[in-house]
């Protein structure tokens, strides 16, 4: 699958209410992380890219940025944006960002980057191409670093039992690292949804996740009730880090 053929699902997705009918849990958390990663936003220029129906570009523009350009390739997720955001310093546009020639102090993404067909060369591009002096891009992707990650990966990766319909890559923070060092960038990084990488709110993404992978792969699914058992009295005994939670934001600038 290539990135070009998601746009389809998406505007599906969208139309059917992506929050209350596809995502397990919502964004909130990771769009708190990063207005998080940065101390002031005031008066700054920022493109928030795959913005979806627009909650994190409205979020930017309440922390004080000067101007948010928010784009997204599903029509129906602009559409949805235009409708229920009407805020002076926010554009939504239905748009790739390879296309857009202005220059940003920051540029935001939350759960995109690990859809695109080349993250980390599409994230160089940024980087070089899209900041201005001494800006920054502030990222989040899931981290499979904890226990729901060591089960997805086993899934995905051993015995080719996909867990996601929609993400091209599974990112880590060594993967961020590695990046990083290579290019010369700096690189910080901190997670939240601890609960969600290895405590009950893995519990509670398995039980809806894992009976639809198996069937999906025609595997039985006659023992996942005694495995998330297993499962639930294990997470109690994980040692959580800014590594472990389940979503991870990236702040990466030149400097």
């Amino acid at each position: 699958m290539k990135n070009k053929d998601l746009s389809g699902k998406y505007d599906k997705i969208y139309k059917k209410g992506a929050y209350s009918t596809f995502f397990t849990f919502n964004f909130f958390p990771g769009e708190k992380l990063i207005i998080e990663m940065l101390p002031n936003w005031n008066g700054l220029d920022v493109i928030d890219i795959g913005c979806g129906e627009g909650r994190l570009a409205a979020m930017l523009n309440f922390a004080a940025a000067r101007h948010v350009d928010a784009i997204d390739y599903s029509e129906e997720a602009i559409k949805i944006a235009k409708e229920s955001i009407n805020l002076e310093n926010v554009d939504f546009k239905c748009s790739d960002f390879k296309i857009i020639k202005k220059k940003y102090d920051v540029i935001t993404m939350n759960g995109v980057l690990e859809h695109f067909d080349h993250p980390f060369e599409d994230l160089k591009y940024m980087v070089d191409n899209m900041l201005n002096d001494n800006g920054c891009v502030i990222t989040t992707s899931p981290s499979f670093l904890n226990p729901r990650g060591y089960v997805w990966m086993t899934l995905q990766l051993l015995l080719n039992v996909p867990m996601s319909l929609s993400d091209l890559h599974f990112l880590c923070p060594f993967d961020f690292q590695e990046f990083c060092e290579n290019n010369g960038y700096k690189l910080e990084f901190k997670s939240t949804d601890q609960d969600w990488g290895g405590g009950y709110r893995t519990i509670i993404d398995f039980k809806n996740r894992l009976p639809n992978a198996l069937r999906d792969a025609n595997l039985s699914t006659e023992n996942v009730e005694n495995f998330l058992f297993w499962l639930e009295k294990a997470v109690g005994y994980y040692e959580t880090n800014d590594y472990t939670g389940a979503t991870v934001a990236y702040k990466i600038s030149k400097n």
